[in-house]
């Protein structure tokens, strides 16, 4: 009797993930990156660091949320091993961090750019209300750019 036991995996088929799962895990993915990015930089330039911490902390902020918008149901194809449910960060290639503060200003103003573009991009295939919150993600990563570029003089003074 003991073997016939499938535990709960006999009563049905698990749910499958919401299509949102996969814009989330995207955009998780991108700014982790970005955080990265920030990472590299500041561990690189000191000059930079001061005014480069707070716009780390808001990408920390937008990675916060959206991980607790990810909701995968356990044993669905899209839920993470248990192992690996803490994504490894993904860093900069080694040398693809410029060492000057202009270059490195202008490297994060173009991975910022780009991020918001990729966000904006991703609207259409989100509910509502995804949507709403990856616009402003979108909106500060734009405004990120300006505030760099504030840096990026403020370092060379």
């Amino acid at each position: 009797a003991v073997a016939g036991c499938k535990g709960v995996g006999a009563l049905a088929t698990p749910p499958s993930p919401a299509p949102e799962v996969a814009v989330l895990r995207a955009a998780i993915a991108a700014e982790e990156l970005m955080i990265a990015r920030y990472d590299a930089v500041i561990t690189r330039s000191a000059r930079l660091a001061a005014a480069l911490r707070p716009l780390r902390a808001e990408h920390r902020a937008h990675l916060a949320t959206l991980r607790s918008r990810l909701i995968v149901p356990p044993g669905s194809a899209a839920a993470p091993a248990p192992s690996t449910s803490l994504p490894a960060r993904r860093s900069p290639a080694p040398g693809s961090v410029p060492a000057g503060a202009g270059p490195a200003v202008s490297f994060l103003q173009a991975a910022e750019q780009a991020a918001a573009t990729a966000l904006l991009r991703q609207l259409a295939t989100a509910s509502p209300s995804l949507a709403q919150l990856m616009a402003s993600i979108a909106a500060s990563e734009a405004t990120h750019v300006a505030a760099l570029a504030a840096a990026g003089g403020a370092a060379r003074a």
